[in-house]
């Protein structure tokens, strides 16, 4: 039997724990909260992965899952970049997004799983 619910998928599951990484990373930085900028970037590319997911499984089109996963595999990237942005501008250390890089490679192999599985 198939997936009923985008709740059920892993890719979604991992999203999520990913945005939830990045958001106690930017809450937990005064330096990251204060950069209004920074702040939102990073937290919309953090939402935008199980967003984009959701999104896609919810228009019950093969095609369309594909081209928001496809989405959700940029967000991931963007969201990593804004991780080494992070750390390069001292708002982090490597060791505190250690758990949040985990989370966004594991969230990429299941996106990438998920999309050639719409084939």
């Amino acid at each position: 039997m198939g997936v009923r619910h985008y709740r059920e998928l892993f890719a979604w599951k991992t999203a999520v724990a990913l945005n939830s990484q990045i958001v106690r990373l930017v809450m937990g930085s005064p330096e990251a909260r204060r950069d209004l900028r920074y702040r939102s970037q990073i937290l919309e590319a953090g939402r935008g992965v199980a967003s984009s997911i959701v999104e896609g499984f919810l228009r019950c089109n093969p095609g369309d899952f594909r081209r928001f996963l496809d989405y959700s595999i940029s967000s991931i990237g963007e969201a990593e970049q804004r991780l080494h942005d992070g750390i390069e501008l001292g708002y982090f250390s490597a060791t505190d997004c250690a758990e949040a890089f985990r989370l966004a490679r594991l969230c990429l192999t299941a996106c990438i799983r998920l999309k050639n599985s719409q084939r």
